[in-house]
């Protein structure tokens, strides 16, 4: 059964996403393509998942920018999480808050991948005082999944035990020298985030 984390953190389609230049090169012929998920996905995404009754968001505005607070319910409980953004160059206020919500999004897991995608360099042109890419950027979905695994693995790698007779190694370093004692972890450990790395690693073990 896949978890209302999964369904909020599923990647999108290229056609929900918008692209920007994040930075040109020296003869400004090409730029680095950021991708950002646009608001109305984000919200068509919490009402296929959650419900459009069970999901609401609130501004709070501060110096020089808006807090947003995301609340979600679970198990008839309202569940909040917050991030805010600063007012942005284009519609100030419109901007600042829509970047609000899709960072309050991002906290639930909403789109969150994308920060770890690495940007592809493509051709702009000057536009006005700004560039624009000469071709609407894509993300190759396969791409896009392998970077996502290969980011989830290196997470999982890299944790660090504290405690036991493997103390100060991490869980990479572990699975090379005793598969055995993640299997061992996975029983006996009492922290969920050891655990979880160490099926998803056991899990790629066999695989392989």
């Amino acid at each position: 059964m896949v978890s209302l984390k999964e369904k909020l953190e599923k990647p999108f389609s290229d056609d929900e996403l918008e692209f920007r230049v994040g930075a040109t090169n020296s003869d400004k012929t090409n730029g680095l393509a950021l991708a950002y998920i646009q608001a109305r996905a984000i919200q068509n995404r919490l009402d296929e998942v959650v419900g459009i009754e069970n999901w609401k968001v609130s501004y709070k505005e501060i110096n020089g920018g808006f807090i947003a607070k995301l609340e979600l319910k679970i198990n008839n409980e309202w569940i909040a999480k917050e991030d805010g953004s600063g007012i942005t160059d284009y519609e100030a206020i419109k901007g600042g808050i829509s970047c609000a919500f899709k960072r309050a999004a991002s906290v639930w897991g909403v789109g969150r991948y994308l920060y770890e995608i690495e940007g592809q360099w493509l051709p702009i042109e000057q536009r006005g005082k700004s560039y624009i890419f000469k071709e609407t950027p894509k993300l190759n979905n396969q791409n896009k999944e392998n970077q996502i695994e290969e980011t989830k693995e290196e997470r999982a790698k890299n944790i660090e035990l504290t405690f036991g007779k493997y103390k100060g190694k991490t869980l990479g370093e572990i699975l090379r020298e005793n598969k055995d004692y993640l299997i061992y972890l996975t029983t006996n450990s009492k922290d969920t985030k050891i655990i979880n790395a160490c099926k998803y690693l056991l899990n790629l073990k066999e695989v392989a």
